[in-house]
């Protein structure tokens, strides 16, 4: 049996795959459990082992699936116990060895939150160093070079210098800890899988890599030449320079025996922003008949909330299967609201405007602490029009407020309880003022006095176990998933190595955000059914019959960092590290490979003054150009709404009175203007006297000065 099998794009790759397993392995006890298929990603085992479902039909032992971070992790847990360590520990980590080592780094970086963007930047660069098993003789190289001095700040030319040293002080404290990075999994899996046969497994399959790191090489080299393994590629070497290599590497021909090239059958759509893509989404999906197999590839997870409120009524079963950032979330901005109120208080007294705005959050000013979430709401606007100055309170247009300043004005409570009161709903004065003392409490002075992580963790789930048991934050089914992950979070920082150490309040704030604004939101849901809402990575090595692609923009496909914010580029190619250079290609690939196997492709992009469309799309339309020997082979509809604006013709009758109140005003220039402009402004604004609320809370503006000033 070969070691190598390639297919072409134009072919479904788990159908080949299941067809492959079924000729090569089915027996008659049909026990393919000895069969081992190692992927990119964990959603490929889904769709295989329906594939192969439908091709057996009927009972049988599956193969064992595993992603490739899950078979790294399989080898290294054969011989140790297997421990991982999370991003924010090991920056932690490398900021007490650069106090050690390399003390000019934290030069204007004294604090670990201050440090926290560039530890990131050093752990990615040690991560890459491992994936790609860097030696030591080649960051010798590079530190001689430093020595001498690269075109950069003197701080990252000594990082330079030390990077051997800094690498192999940070392996040393991990390795005592006994917990391991993802780049020292993959290095330590490379060196162990010598000593290991597979016994356990008959044929361990790699199916549809495109890049692959050094380790990840080693590994797979090492497996196949003992006639362990096979490698399932898709694609041609002579196309693509990443399959080149890999074909070099491993001493063998990536080329699929069925050549045929099969023309995309795309289709091009054009809007002007995110949320008219998404109507056109919408148009799209009601012409689809089969809606199960599609798939709705979204290059910014931003689009999801959008495209799900305008097609989920039409799709009926989806599942949505990518990542959406945390910092989008509710959660997110009421921490963010908590932060802000705590730094900027000033001797004791918090700030007006930052204090309603925590009070202002959906999840706050409608916690049901009482019988009703209308008592805390109506509160809390009484609360509001009490600072705005509008009940003429003494404390009214205060800059700055104690909490016992708010709790004391007797006007909150009376009027609260007069609205309620209006509203069917009795409460007592004494009830406001207690619910007033219990929201101050939770969001106010909890959080004046914390002074570590596990102090400052406890509290966080303390409030969301309050949120949970009386707010609407369940309501909303995103909302359980943002609640499981900061669950999540808060319970890792509470247990970290750092939990007890002393930090300042501000600190931990501020890492703790910078944590949450990184974090990743996963959906879940039943991959096998209905229309998928994937990222691109998400659809390595699945077909679609019809696949529709938002956001085909320059920006965002490809998406590609430009600058390295830390280590220089030039760095980078000397060590081998051309990932950047390569991720045009992966993306492309992936582009390609998803669409050329599918019946009808949609790609919808933007066009306006800021974005262009993709060069993936150029590229397919240079193609087609070629193909059919012309030039403009197709017209791309643009999205219009349109709007009916049905005016009004409105007049109001001046009477006697007010007549007389007009002879006595003064008519300013301005006043005149407005009457010329549209009479029924000047009859609302002056004479019945309607105006914009008062902000006492804002800076003079434009039209104070010389009034106030």
């Amino acid at each position: 049996m070969k070691m190598v099998v390639t297919y072409s794009f134009a072919e479904n790759f788990i159908e080949r795959v299941a067809e492959f397993i079924c000729e090569n392995y089915l027996k008659r006890d049909k026990d393919l459990s000895r069969v081992v298929c190692v992927f990119g990603g964990k959603r490929p085992a889904l769709f295989l082992r329906k594939k192969l479902t439908e091709r057996i039909k009927g009972s049988f032992f599956p193969p064992r699936i595993f992603s490739i971070d899950e078979f790294i992790d399989y080898i290294v847990t054969k011989d140790k116990v297997l421990m991982k360590i999370g991003e924010l520990e090991a920056c932690y980590f490398i900021y007490l060895l650069a106090k050690e080592y390399l003390q000019e780094l934290l030069s204007g970086r004294t604090y670990f939150s201050d440090f926290l963007p560039w530890g990131k930047e050093i752990v990615s660069f040690i991560e890459q160093l491992d994936l790609e098993d860097i030696s030591d003789e080649r960051l010798r190289n590079i530190e001689k070079s430093a020595s001498i001095g690269y075109e950069i700040p003197e701080n990252i030319n000594r990082l330079l210098q030390n990077i051997l040293r800094l690498r192999g002080a940070y392996h040393r404290v991990l390795q005592e800890r006994g917990v391991y990075s993802r780049g020292m999994r993959y290095l330590e899996a490379s060196r162990l899988v010598e000593q290991q046969v597979f016994d356990e497994f008959d044929k361990i399959i790699f199916c549809n890599f495109f890049y692959l790191h050094s380790t990840e090489k080693k590994i797979i080299k090492h497996i196949c030449s003992r006639g362990k393994g096979i490698c399932l590629f898709q694609g041609n070497q002579e196309r693509w320079s990443v399959l080149k290599r890999n074909a070099e590497e491993l001493g063998c021909n990536i080329k699929p025996a069925n050549q045929r090239k099969r023309a995309v059958n795309f289709s091009l759509y054009r809007g002007f922003d995110m949320h008219s893509q998404v109507c056109l989404v919408r148009e799209l999906l009601k012409k689809i008949p089969n809606k199960n197999n599609c798939v709705i590839v979204l290059p910014q997870p931003e689009a999801v909330i959008p495209l799900l409120s305008e097609v989920s009524c039409i799709l009926g079963e989806f599942n949505v299967s990518l990542g959406y950032p945390f910092k989008r979330s509710t959660l997110f901005a009421l921490f963010s609201a908590l932060f802000r109120v705590q730094e900027e208080k000033k001797e004791g007294k918090y700030y007006t405007k930052s204090y309603l705005d925590v009070l202002r959050h959906p999840l706050v000013k409608n916690l049901c602490i009482g019988r009703d979430s209308a008592q805390m709401r109506v509160l809390v606007h009484k609360i509001e029009e009490v600072l705005m100055g509008e009940e003429g309170a003494s404390i009214g247009g205060s800059l700055f407020l104690s909490l016992e300043d708010i709790e004391s004005e007797g006007v909150i409570y009376e009027k609260a309880a007069l609205t309620l009161s209006g509203m069917g709903i009795t409460t007592s004065i004494s009830e406001c003022r207690v619910f007033l003392r219990e929201i101050h409490l939770l969001f106010f002075k909890e959080w004046e006095q914390i002074f570590s992580f596990k102090e400052f963790m406890k509290k966080i789930q303390r409030l969301l176990d309050v949120l949970v048991e009386k707010s609407t934050i369940t309501k909303f089914s995103f909302n359980l998933k943002a609640l499981e992950k900061i669950y999540e979070i808060t319970e890792g920082l509470k247990n970290a190595s750092f939990s007890l150490e002393h930090f300042m309040p501000e600190e931990m704030w501020n890492i703790f955000l910078q944590k949450l604004e990184s974090e990743i939101i996963s959906f879940s849901g039943s991959p096998l059914r209905g229309t998928q809402i994937l990222g691109l990575f998400e659809t390595r090595s699945l077909n679609f019959d019809t696949v529709i692609i938002m956001d085909m923009n320059e920006s965002f496909m490809p998406k590609l960092k430009i600058h390295e914010p830390l280590i220089p580029r030039e760095v980078m190619l000397c060590l081998g590290l051309d990932r950047l250079e390569k991720e045009e290609e992966i993306q492309r690939y992936q582009f390609m490979r998803l669409i050329s196997a599918a019946k009808d492709v949609y790609l919808i992009y933007a066009e306006n003054e800021v974005n262009e469309k993709s060069r993936f799309i150029e590229e397919l339309l240079w193609d087609k150009e070629k193909e059919e020997n012309r030039l403009e082979t197709i017209t791309v509809p643009r999205i219009n709404f349109n709007v009916k604006i049905s005016t009004e013709h409105r007049e109001i009758e001046k009477t006697l009175p007010m007549i007389e109140f007009l002879k006595k005003e003064i008519y300013s220039a301005s006043r005149i203007n407005t009457y010329l402009e549209c009479p029924l402004m000047f009859y609302y604004r002056y004479v019945l006297g309607l105006e914009e609320k008062e902000d006492l809370l804002e800076g003079p503006g434009a039209r104070h000065i010389g009034v106030f000033i």
